[in-house]
C-alpha cells in the first residue's frame, strides 16, 4: 500500500493484477505509459547499508527479468523509497541499497509535513539532501 500511495500522490494511476503474476502493481503515468512494478521491502542491515532480496522467497529463489517486470519499488527500514529499473539489477538475487542511491526517491511534500514535528523527521527521508 505504501508503494501504491506514493505513485498515486505523485499523480499516477495504479492498478493491481487480477490474477497472480510476477509484478505487484501496474503504474500508468501522465503519458499513459504502463510500468509493471514489483514491490520489495527490507529491514536487513549489513555493514551500514540496507540489503534487499530481489528474488521471490519461495522454494529456490527465482530472480526477475525484463519480460516480467519493469521496475522494483523498494522500501527500506527507514521508510525511504527507491524506484530501480530492472535493467540496473537484472538477474541479481540481492543488492545493497547504498550502491543504488541514485534511484532513491524524494519524499512527497505531504509526507514530510506529517513528520515535521516528529523526532524521526530525517529518518523518514525528509532531510534536505535528497
Amino acid at each position: 500500500m505504501l508503494a501504491a500511495g506514493w505513485f498515486m500522490l505523485s499523480g499516477q494511476d495504479v492498478s493491481w493484477p487480477l490474477e497472480p503474476c510476477r509484478y505487484d502493481l501496474i503504474v500508468v503515468d501522465s503519458t499513459h505509459a504502463h510500468r509493471r512494478v514489483q514491490v520489495k521491502t527490507t529491514t536487513v542491515q549489513v555493514g551500514g547499508t540496507w540489503k534487499v532480496y530481489l528474488s521471490n522467497s519461495g522454494r529456490g529463489r527465482r530472480t526477475y527479468d525484463a519480460d516480467e517486470i519493469d521496475d522494483f519499488f523498494v522500501i527500506d527500514g527507514l521508510l525511504r523509497y527507491y524506484l530501480i529499473p530492472i535493467e540496473a539489477v537484472g538477474g541479481l538475487q540481492a543488492i545493497h541499497l547504498a550502491s543504488y542511491d541514485q534511484y532513491r526517491l524524494a519524499p512527497l511534500p505531504n509526507a514530510c509535513a506529517l513528520h515535521e514535528s516528529d523526532s524521526d523527521f530525517t529518518a523518514a527521508g525528509c532531510d534536505t539532501d535528497v
